[in-house]
């Protein structure tokens, strides 16, 4: 019946459309299984033995078109199929408001189960005898995939959907003759319209149609999906602000852990309780958080919560996230008490090594799949080479972790404590040209983590933490892997954390101490840490620095007169040249000098994140410009830049090493660097150097 497979396409529509949201382009592959689905309705019995073939059709068809490589369907691969089809029902289950991140699992799995669902419903239709009830099940069918969108998204964005399923009820019971259905259809359409109509009004301003989602246009940013996809950045970052933080110190926001390393990288561990690791150097913190562009159910934090206040239902989850229902909106407020380990250098190049605490184990593995099955091993504590008979060296040394194996050895041979080790590993990933920080990456490999460390060299922050904490793993050392937001802008304190913040890193366990963060992604990256987080942050000042800088104030100031004049001179050929220019081409020398090229596309977003590295306050300076430059009605740089700019350079050097940078002398803008560890004896890695 023809009106009847209307009545299906409109409510597939309407599934198609609430998905779009979480999956991307991907659901418009469904039109096939929806459209064929609505033949069959249109044909009657005459169709019902094509059922059968879709049925079988469909499943390898769906999984071709999320994305899926066509050599996992061969029958070699079907156990990892089976077991990547799990994978991606379970993150489908747990997306929440925002997208797939490019894993096209989830996807996948939606287009197998929706297709079937619609295929079988059409099946169920046509089949005599063709009584109500059956009728009603296979409608029920055909509905079951945007019910569950609207109870997984938890959003009020449905308007345009629920007319449509308002409609598709009257037009699947429509009689069969022509006469008798036309005031059935018509007064559904009215209905559907008026209820579409009375639910934007009365509701939340929303938009009707979701057209950048339909086509699969990039949209911008404003869900941090905390799965590790190690592909392409989805979403625009464009500088908004996603959160106002109130905070007495700066911090790295995170909202999951990460501690389950299986073969595609770092995942959510189990949901079940178990006793947690002591954290003696903890203490607590009490933060506020306003919401500003963020749309996230997961909240939040400085670490590890304690208490959370916010409007809606709080809910524990695995990853010691926490999650708000509904989800926290523009405007919103929640406050978050919680714990924050403080550590410095000192202690922790001090602190005892992790010894034989079985809460341990969990941290110090790595899981791998064969042939269907988990096979867990552990490198050893601390201290117990790979090759030891407790080591992994008995399964991973041929497997697809060995290269992985030899490289955590030979960075963490000789090591004299835990500490040594991690700042191995992230002066490797860091320093010396190894690896390139860039986010335009694509999926190259079934082990992508193994591919960036061992032959592309090329990501963002997933690559460079999820690298940095597997060889800490292979080396012994409790690590794990947390996403979040960097700290972002401190601004009165109060820290603006934008789209650009979006970040990872790890955290190492410390006996007597607690889980520390630590950042392996190079100062490349948009995100903005402050630099009292890192503890391999160049100090700002040292004794030798700050004998050479006690002047008498006259000659103080003669020296800053005579380097703002030398640099006023250099950076201004003409006169005319405006106060807004004068600051960013001496924003740009000073990244120049400080080392690196700028090349003429560099953002003033980046200028930024380069002369963190120097201190805060000319960040400061950059960041002020950038604002300016960029605002709805751009506004004139404050009086005298310059001087502003020289200001901040000596807070941030001291006046001496201010200077020598300002007329281009050599300056020291941290401690001396030791020598690189050695690098595996492998060609390929002592190319890289």
């Amino acid at each position: 019946m023809v009106i009847r497979a209307v009545g299906l396409l409109v409510a597939a529509a309407a599934a198609m459309g609430a998905w779009s949201a979480l999956l991307g382009g991907a659901v418009l592959w469904a039109c096939a299984a929806a459209v064929s689905a609505a033949v069959v309705v249109a044909w009657g019995r005459t169709a019902t033995r094509l059922v059968g073939v879709l049925l079988l059709a469909w499943p390898p068809a769906a999984v071709l078109a999320a994305g899926v490589p066509p050599g996992a369907l061969w029958p070699s691969r079907w156990s990892e199929l089976v077991l990547s089809l799990a994978d991606g029902l379970d993150r489908l289950a747990t997306l929440g408001p925002g997208r797939a991140g490019g894993d096209p699992w989830p996807a996948a799995v939606w287009l197998l189960l929706a297709g079937m669902l619609w295929l079988a419903a059409a099946g169920l239709s046509a089949a005599a005898p063709r009584s109500p009830v059956r009728q009603t099940a296979a409608l029920a069918l055909a509905l079951l995939p945007w019910v569950i969108a609207v109870s997984v998204r938890q959003t009020d964005e449905v308007s345009w959907q629920g007319a449509a399923v308002l409609l598709a009820v009257p037009l699947w019971f429509a009689p069969r003759r022509a006469a008798a259905a036309r005031p059935v259809i018509a007064l559904g359409l009215v209905a559907a319209l008026a209820a579409a109509g009375l639910a934007h009004t009365l509701g939340p301003r929303a938009q009707w149609f979701a057209i950048d989602d339909l086509v699969d246009r990039e949209p911008q940013f404003s869900t941090l999906d905390t799965t590790q996809t190690y592909g392409p950045l989805y979403g625009r970052r464009t500088g908004a602000t996603m959160l106002e933080i109130s905070a007495p110190r700066p911090a790295l926001w995170r909202m999951q852990v990460l501690e389950r390393f299986g073969w595609r990288g770092w995942e959510v561990g189990s949901g079940f309780s178990r006793e947690e690791l002591p954290e003696p150097a903890a203490r607590t913190l009490d933060i506020e958080v306003l919401v500003r562009g963020l749309r996230n159910d997961m909240v939040v934090s400085p670490g590890q919560i304690v208490s959370l206040q916010a409007n809606g239902r709080v809910t524990p989850g695995s990853g010691e996230a926490w999650r708000v229902a509904p989800v926290p909106r523009a405007g919103d407020t929640y406050r978050v008490q919680a714990t924050m380990v403080d550590a410095d250098e000192e202690t922790l190049r001090n602190a005892p090594p992790p010894g034989s605490d079985p809460r341990l184990e969990r941290y110090t593995r790595i899981g791998d799949r064969w042939g269907g099955d988990w096979m867990r091993t552990r490198p050893g504590a601390f201290g117990s080479p790979p090759g030891s008979p407790e080591g992994l060296r008995g399964f991973v040394r041929y497997g697809w972790y060995g290269e992985a194996a030899d490289l955590a050895e030979s960075l963490s041979a000789g090591a004299r404590s835990q500490f040594e080790v991690v700042e191995r590993v992230q002066r490797y990933l860091t320093e010396g040209g190894r690896f390139r920080y860039d986010t335009k990456v694509e999926r190259t490999s079934r082990v992508p983590l193994l591919d960036f460390l061992l032959r592309t060299r090329t990501g963002y922050c997933q690559h460079f933490a999820g690298a940095a904490a597997l060889l800490l793993r292979l080396s012994g050392v409790p690590t794990r892997v947390v996403a979040g937001f960097a700290t972002g802008l401190e601004q009165g304190g109060r820290y603006v954390v934008r789209d650009a913040d979006a970040h990872a890193w790890i955290e190492v366990y410390f006996s007597g101490v607690g889980w520390v963060p630590f950042n392996p992604t190079p100062a490349a990256a948009d995100a903005v840490v402050d630099p009292s987080l890192d503890p391999f942050a160049p100090a700002v000042t040292d004794d030798a620095d700050r004998g050479s800088a006690v002047l008498p104030g006259v000659a103080l100031a003669l020296v800053l007169s005579a380097v703002l004049f030398v640099t006023v001179r250099r950076g201004a050929p003409g006169r005319s040249r405006s106060g807004r220019e004068r600051t960013d081409r001496l924003l740009e020398r000073i990244a120049r000098r400080d080392g690196g090229p700028v090349e003429p596309g560099t953002t003033l977003g980046e200028l930024r994140t380069r002369l963190a590295r120097l201190g805060p306050n000319i960040a400061e300076v950059a960041a002020e410009s950038e604002r300016r430059k960029y605002a709805p009605d751009p506004q004139p740089p404050p009086g005298r830049p310059t001087l502003r700019i020289v200001r901040a350079l000596a807070a941030d050097l001291g006046p001496v090493r201010a200077a020598r940078l300002l007329l281009g002398l050599p300056a020291r803008t941290g401690p001396p660097r030791r020598e690189d560890p050695p690098s595996p004896g492998s060609e390929g890695l002592g190319a890289a150097r």
